[in-house]
């Protein structure tokens, strides 16, 4: 697992977090995850600045950091994005919005709100204090939720891609004590928090997760199900199926070979979620003369695909 931080230069808030979450890793069991941090108006080589250097404390050290240019493959690398206000998580999913879906601001993925780390930059030493003691807090939480999902994806039964926007939140963290529980893997592409989220930017992340082949199938819920299971067809190789009962799920996955189960938080309750999710996880497709089928629906989706070229 790879977190990259995000700030202006690379000089003060994002090789502090990046430090910073190194040491509080390095006392966990935090071993395959891999921290880096880059800058998105870099004067590439740069050394940390004197405040950043100042505030910390052995075994911290930035004497060698250098400030880095953030460019797609570091981003496209990169499991998990945080950066340190709403501007740059705004500018980074306006210019990436393949990669929207992993990318949160740093208050965001430890508080749940968008708490903006104001830069020091140009300050008194007190200015860096207070940047990194925010910082810190909020990297000890990250720190925790890390290592937590780190295990979560150690080899096992297959991994599944989750996601919701903030009217399936609370299913989804529910959800993913069950899989845990029952074995199961899982890649979790958000959101963080109740706070409003546009369902599309989730769903075709974690489709993209199943259709890129990262995860085998795919759970995403928002309040009824149906807008996940539009945006999540969207995208080719998609066959999302909206389910509120075991027979749903059974037959969505043995006749329509379905790869991502959409539910609906205020159509379903948790134990009854429960049950559809054990069905469709445990059903194989039948095949045979479903195939067929499923073949005439790859064609249309190829046709359309050329019409849109044209």
């Amino acid at each position: 697992m790879e977190i990259l931080f995000v700030c202006t230069g690379n000089t003060c808030r994002s090789p502090l977090a990046e430090v910073l979450l190194q040491g509080a890793l390095a006392g966990m069991e935090g071993k395959n995850i891999q921290v880096a941090s880059a800058g998105i108006s870099v004067t590439p080589g740069s050394p940390a600045s004197w405040g950043a250097q100042a505030v910390l404390t052995p075994p911290e050290d930035l004497s060698c950091h250098r400030s880095r240019q953030l460019d797609r493959e570091m981003l496209a690398r990169a499991d998990l994005v945080l950066t340190m206000t709403a501007g740059h998580k705004d500018y980074l999913v306006s210019q990436f919005p393949d990669e929207a879906g992993k990318i949160f601001t740093l208050g965001e993925y430890a508080w749940g709100k968008e708490i903006d780390i104001v830069d020091p930059f140009g300050g008194s030493k007190k200015d860096y204090l207070r940047a990194r003691a925010e910082i810190k807090e909020a990297v000890q939480k990250i720190a925790i939720k890390l290592v937590k999902k780190d295990k979560m994806e150690v080899p096992g039964k297959m991994m599944i891609a989750l996601a919701s926007d903030h009217g399936g939140y609370r299913l989804k963290e529910e959800i993913k004590d069950y899989l845990l529980a029952q074995g199961y893997r899982f890649k979790d592409y958000g959101c963080t928090s109740e706070e409003s989220v546009d369902y599309p930017d989730l769903a075709a992340a974690a489709a993209k997760g199943v259709a890129s082949g990262q995860c085998e199938l795919g759970i995403i819920i928002c309040g009824t199900g149906q807008g996940m299971a539009i945006a999540a067809n969207k995208i080719k190789g998609i066959r999302a199926a909206a389910c509120h009962d075991c027979y749903s799920a059974a037959m969505a996955r043995a006749h329509n070979n379905a790869n991502i189960l959409t539910l609906g938080q205020r159509v379903v309750g948790s134990e009854l979620a429960k049950m559809v999710i054990e069905k469709f996880l445990t059903t194989s497709f039948e095949g045979e003369r479903h195939r067929r089928r499923l073949d005439k629906i790859a064609a249309l989706e190829e046709e359309f695909g050329q019409c849109l070229g044209k």
